[in-house]
């Protein structure tokens, strides 16, 4: 049950923050991914090119380096949103997911989640 009347240009307007906000958390995301992946020592980035090289071994060096860069940017991501989520707790550990936060007390996480998956979590509750 919505508790105000539908208006569209509140909608227009919650919908624009939303897009304005994953745009946000999208540039802060591959900013982190970029810092990260400069800061790795070159002799992970060259992993595997010892000896003959041949179309086979550079496709599975090229799967390789896909899989760790996804794996890397799916942990930047979770740390900016637990960042984000808890920047004013000052108990948030990031190695301790009992000290975070749970995303539905944030906003933000509210704003990202949009009104549908809002209004499940609490009918849940």
């Amino acid at each position: 049950m919505n508790p105000l009347p539908d208006d569209p240009t509140r909608t227009y307007r919650l919908d624009a923050a939303r897009q304005q906000a994953f745009t946000a958390l999208a540039a802060l995301v591959d900013d982190a991914c970029a810092l990260l992946a400069r800061r790795l020592p070159a002799s992970a980035a060259a992993a595997g090119t010892h000896g003959p090289i041949d179309v086979v071994a550079l496709r599975a060096l090229a799967r390789q380096r896909q899989t760790a860069a996804a794996q890397r940017r799916e942990v930047v991501e979770a740390f900016v949103l637990g960042a984000l989520v808890n920047h004013d707790n000052p108990a948030w550990n990031p190695l301790d997911p009992a000290t975070s936060r749970r995303a539905q007390d944030s906003p933000l996480a509210a704003l990202l989640a949009g009104p549908d998956e809002v209004n499940e979590s609490k009918e849940r509750q």
